[in-house]
C-alpha cells in the first residue's frame, strides 16, 4: 500500500525547471536520472512535495505530522516527534520518520551520513526501510558520523516507500539527530497516480468506519510481540478523527504505560479482550483529558512487584486529572499498587460495573482533590488494602476530595484492610453496598495523624450491609469505626444499615482528635462477640436503632 497524495507530473515538471529545486535530471526516452535531496527538497507547504513526507511511526502505522511554522519543521501537536530540513527527533511513543516515495519503477542509491546532534542522552537507533523491509540499522551513542551501508542499487516500484527512521533507546531526551539523505533515482518517469494505497495511511482504512481498530495499526492478538506501539498509534489516530478505539477479542501485550487522552477505548468484553502489561513497574493505563473512556476489557499484569512507595505507574488504571471520564465493565486482575487510582483533581467521573481482584493496594482509590465521582455496581475482592477509599492529604492535596457517591458495590472477600473508607473528605455518600470479610473495619470514617489527612465533614452512610468484618488481630476493629487521631470528624450520619457478625466489636467511635456530631438512625446491629457499641467520643445521637 502506498501514499495517495503524490505530486502528479513532478518528474516532467522538474525536467523543465532544471536542478534548482532538488538536483539534476537527464532524460533518455522514458527513463530519467534524478537526485532527490532531503534538505533541498524540504517543503513547508504540503506533504509529498518533491516525493518527501514527514511522519511519526508507532508499530506499523505511519501518521502524518503537521507543519509547525514557529519551529520550521513538521511536528506532532505536542512538539515531538519532529522532522526538519536537516534533522529528526523522536519522542517516547513515536519514532520520527522522513519518507521518500518512488515516482516509478527503477533503481536508487542512498547517500549521506547520520549523527547524533548531542553527546548527551542514551543514544538513538536509526534505520532505513524499504516498505516493511529493514535495509540498514545502527545504534548511535555519540556524535560520530556514520554512513549507511548496503543501500546502493536498490530496486523500487512506483510507490515504494523508503523510510529514514529515528527511534529512541530508553529515553528520548537529547535525541536530536542530524540526517540529510540524498537519493539518486534512475528509472521510469511515470506518475504514481495509479499506485496502491499506503501502508502508512492506516487512518484511511478507518475513514468509512465508526471506530479505529488497533489491528489496522499493527496490533496482533495472542502472540508475544509487543503491541504497545500499535495501541499508541491507534489512540493518536482516533483522537484526530474523533472516533473510539476498538480492541477486538484476544490478548494484547503492552510493554509500558498506555496513555488515553480524550479518547474512548472499547474492548469486545471483559472476558474476551485482555491487555497484559509486561513491565510490573510501568504498566498503568493512564486516563487524561476530557471525555476519556475505558470499557469492556480486562487488564492484567504478567508479574507484579512489591507495593513499595505505591507509585502510580504500578497501578492498573490511573485517572490523572481527567474530566467527564468513564471506566465501565473492566476486569482488573493483579496490580503492584492500586486497581483504579483517581487523582490530580479528576472530576465528573463514573466507575461502574467493574471487577477488581488481587490488587497490591486499594481496589478503588480517590484522592488528590478529585470530585463529583460516582462509584457503583463494582465488585472488589482480595484487595491488598482498602476495597474502596476516599483519602485527602493536607501535605499534597490542594483541597479535600468531595461530592463522591459510592453505591451498590459488593466488596471484601479477603481484602487486607478496610471495606469502604473515608479518610479525609466532604460530601460523601455511601449507600446500598454489601461489605464483608475484610481485615479491618467494614466502614471506616476517619482523620489520621499518621498520614496527616484532612478533616471529614458531611458523610452519609445508608442502607448498607456490613457483615463479619474487622477480622485481623490484634487490631480488633469493629464492623463500623469512626476515628480521629487529629483534626475534626463532623456531621456523619448512619441510616438504616444492617451491621452484623463483627469479628470483635459492633460499632466504635473513638480517638484523640475532635469528633463532633455522629448520628445513628434506624440501624440494625446484630452482634455476639465483644462490645456491641463503644462510644468513647463525640456527640452521639441515637434514634430508633436495634441492638445498640
Amino acid at each position: 500500500m502506498k501514499k495517495r497524495n503524490f505530486v502528479l507530473g513532478l518528474i516532467a515538471l522538474s525536467v523543465g525547471m532544471g536542478s534548482s529545486l532538488i538536483g539534476g535530471t537527464s532524460a533518455h526516452a522514458a527513463e530519467v536520472t534524478r537526485t532527490y535531496s532531503a534538505s533541498k527538497g524540504f517543503s513547508s507547504i504540503e506533504q509529498g512535495t518533491n516525493q518527501w513526507h514527514y511522519e511519526k511511526l508507532a508499530g506499523s502505522a505511519y501518521l502524518d505530522l503537521i507543519y509547525d511554522k514557529s519551529g520550521n519543521r513538521w511536528a506532532a501537536p505536542s512538539g515531538y516527534p519532529w522532522v526538519s530540513a536537516t534533522a529528526l527527533h523522536p519522542d517516547q511513543n513515536f519514532d520520527a520518520v522522513r519518507k521518500w516515495i518512488a515516482p516509478g519503477k527503477g533503481v536508487i542509491s542512498i547517500s549521506g551520513s547520520v549523527q547524533k546532534g548531542s553527546p548527551e542522552g542514551d543514544g538513538v537507533v536509526v534505520s532505513i526501510r524499504k516498505d516493511e523491509v529493514k535495509l540498514w540499522s545502527e545504534t548511535l551513542t555519540n556524535t560520530k558520523a556514520v554512513t549507511p551501508s548496503g543501500v546502493s542499487r536498490v530496486a523500487v516500484e512506483a510507490g515504494t516507500e523508503i523510510s529514514f527512521v529515528v527511534n529512541k533507546r530508553g529515553s528520548s531526551n537529547h535525541d536530536h539527530t542530524m540526517w540529510e539523505p540524498d537519493i539518486a533515482y534512475t528509472g521510469a518517469a511515470g506518475s504514481t497516480a495509479g499506485a496502491a494505497p499506503s501502508k502508512s495511511s492506516a487512518s484511511a482504512a478507518n475513514k468509512n468506519s465508526s471506530v479505529v481498530s488497533v489491528l489496522d495499526y499493527g496490533a496482533k492478538a495472542d502472540d508475544t510481540i509487543d503491541d504497545y506501539p500499535a495501541f499508541v498509534a491507534a489512540i493518536d489516530a482516533a483522537k484526530s478523527m474523533d472516533k473510539p478505539v476498538y480492541v477486538p477479542a484476544g490478548n494484547y501485550v503492552l510493554s509500558d504505560i498506555l496513555t488515553i487522552d480524550g479518547v474512548k477505548v472499547q474492548g469486545a468484553g471483559k472476558f474476551l479482550t485482555t491487555l497484559t502489561s509486561t513491565n510490573p513497574k510501568r504498566g498503568s493505563i493512564d486516563l487524561k483529558g476530557t471525555g476519556t473512556e475505558l470499557s469492556n476489557l480486562k487488564h492484567v499484569y504478567q508479574t507484579t512487584v512489591a507495593r513499595g512507595n505505591g507509585a502510580n505507574e504500578k497501578n492498573s488504571i490511573t485517572v490523572r486529572g481527567a474530566q467527564n471520564f468513564k471506566i465501565e465493565n473492566v476486569y482488573v486482575s493483579k496490580s503492584s499498587t492500586a486497581g483504579i487510582m483517581i487523582t490530580y483533581g479528576s472530576k465528573n467521573g463514573i466507575v461502574s460495573g467493574n471487577t477488581l481482584e488481587s490488587t497490591g493496594a486499594d481496589g478503588i482509590h480517590m484522592t488528590g482533590g478529585s470530585s463529583y465521582i460516582t462509584v457503583e455496581n463494582n465488585v472488589v475482592r482480595k484487595a491488598g488494602d482498602d476495597t474502596i477509599a476516599v483519602v485527602s492529604y493536607i501535605d499534597s492535596d490542594k483541597a479535600a476530595a468531595h461530592h463522591i457517591v459510592i453505591r451498590k458495590n459488593d466488596v471484601g472477600y479477603g481484602s487486607k484492610a478496610r471495606g469502604i473508607a473515608v479518610v479525609g473528605g466532604t460530601d460523601i455518600t455511601i449507600s446500598n453496598n454489601a461489605i464483608q470479610e475484610t481485615s479491618m473495619a467494614g466502614v471506616y470514617i476517619a482523620v489520621e495523624a499518621s498520614y496527616n489527612t484532612r478533616n471529614v465533614d458531611r458523610v452519609t452512610v445508608s442502607n448498607n450491609v456490613i457483615d463479619h468484618t474487622g477480622l485481623a488481630k490484634p487490631s480488633n476493629h469493629p464492623n463500623v469505626l469512626v476515628y480521629a487521631s487529629q483534626g475534626i470528624v463532623d456531621n456523619v450520619v448512619f441510616n438504616q444499615n444492617t451491621i452484623k457478625n463483627g469479628a470483635h466489636r459492633g460499632i466504635g467511635v473513638w480517638g484523640s482528635g475532635s469528633i463532633k456530631n455522629i448520628t445513628f438512625n434506624k440501624n440494625i446491629l446484630i452482634h455476639r462477640i465483644g462490645e456491641a457499641t463503644t462510644f468513647a467520643k463525640g456527640n452521639i445521637k441515637l434514634n430508633q436503632n436495634e441492638g445498640f
